[in-house]
């Protein structure tokens, strides 16, 4: 099977020749990476053997899904931060963002209250249409070798341009207000979404943003609201286009909403990140939900990064035995590679990992 063949039919929990094994590294694009920080060349050069590769293209939604011309100032202040103003029609909207090791770190977010939500509103909404010959050039120069994939924010993930505190008051205090955000960010997503459907883009289609609805920031109800009645919508939009197949991600204690996520309808979810950190047990979720979508997961980064050969070993063999029986299962991290420089050890680690996917994750091996 190819990386898209084997992934697809694992989408569909079915059974390929083998599990599919993810590290989000993509080496056939990541490689400039490299030059800066060889680091990273070991890893890459494994995943072209060992991974199933992910061209990953993220759709260009631009700041509040709109791409209009948006007037703007930067200042740096007092305590060196940047801080960003943009001008809209209903008057200012501002961030704060502090420089950091990943880069810039956000400190202040666009909308504070409920007159930076209708601040954001006013932007006047422009469609978002990229080229897409860039797209299908890398799509044909990985076939065989790569699936592609777009990615989206779902309405939801628009959050994240909102104060976590006051998102928490704005579910009691602003729901009309909130949900007339979120219900204009929906139709400018689905907008964007018939976009690439119309053209042909995917077969992938990856979706971030329902996390930001987990508690303890939210209620199951909001979940319901804020992420099942959108994110369902979308999903079935995608399916009404034959041979495309979504995932969902979200980090968080998903646990108790594996059923919810089912219902909406994708074909698959990650990260499912096991305790402590997260609350999923894979022998439970493939119990629960695994002959309605695909499980991707469910190893902790932290644990791959930093354990030792044996630790990657049992991580692999555990996660393969709770998920793979049957199909309908991808074996990944819960994060993708991020540290400036990969240490000797997360190499190592890495490159053991992709191989013992490999070795014991062929289906022949499990009968």
């Amino acid at each position: 099977m190819t990386t898209e063949e084997r992934v697809l039919t694992a989408l569909r929990c079915g059974q390929p020749d083998r599990v599919p094994v993810f590290l989000f590294l993509n080496p056939y694009i990541d490689t400039p990476r490299t030059e800066s920080d060889p680091s990273y060349a070991e890893v890459l050069e494994a995943c072209k053997e060992y991974e199933d590769v992910v061209y990953d293209w993220a759709f260009p939604q631009g700041l509040f899904h709109t791409t209009a011309k948006i007037e703007s100032e930067r200042h740096r202040l007092e305590d060196g931060s940047i801080e960003t103003i943009l001008h809209t029609p209903a008057g200012p909207l501002s961030s704060i963002e502090r420089g950091n090791w990943r880069g810039e770190g956000q400190t202040k977010r666009y909308i504070c209250g409920p007159q930076d939500l209708e601040r954001a509103l006013s932007l006047p909404y422009v469609p978002s249409r990229p080229e897409l010959r860039t797209f299908f050039a890398e799509k044909t120069r990985l076939a065989g070798k790569a699936v592609a994939q777009v990615t989206f924010s779902d309405p939801m993930c628009s959050a994240d341009w909102i104060d976590e505190s006051a998102l928490a008051i704005m579910t009691v205090e602003e729901r009309p207000l909130l949900k007339r955000f979120l219900d204009a960010m929906f139709h400018r997503v689905e907008d964007a979404l018939h976009y690439c459907l119309v053209n042909n883009v995917g077969p992938l289609y990856y979706f971030n943003g329902p996390e930001y609805a987990l508690p303890p920031l939210m209620s199951p109800d909001d979940f319901e609201e804020f992420v099942v009645e959108y994110d369902r919508r979308l999903i079935d939009l995608v399916h009404q286009t034959k041979g495309m197949a979504t995932i969902i991600h979200s980090h968080g204690r998903v646990n108790g909403f594996l059923e919810r996520f089912a219902a909406i309808g994708t074909d698959g979810l990650n990260v499912l990140e096991p305790p402590p950190i997260g609350d999923v047990l894979l022998e439970d979720a493939k119990r629960r939900v695994g002959d309605r979508m695909c499980l991707i997961g469910n190893i902790q980064y932290d644990d791959l990064a930093r354990g030792d050969p044996e630790s990657v070993d049992k991580l692999v063999k555990e996660c393969l035995r709770q998920g793979a029986p049957g199909g309908g299962f991808i074996l990944c991290p819960c994060a993708s590679p991020y540290e400036p420089t990969l240490s000797p050890r997360a190499t190592a680690n890495f490159i053991r990992y992709l191989k013992a996917g490999r070795r014991w994750g062929e289906y022949k091996r499990q009968q």
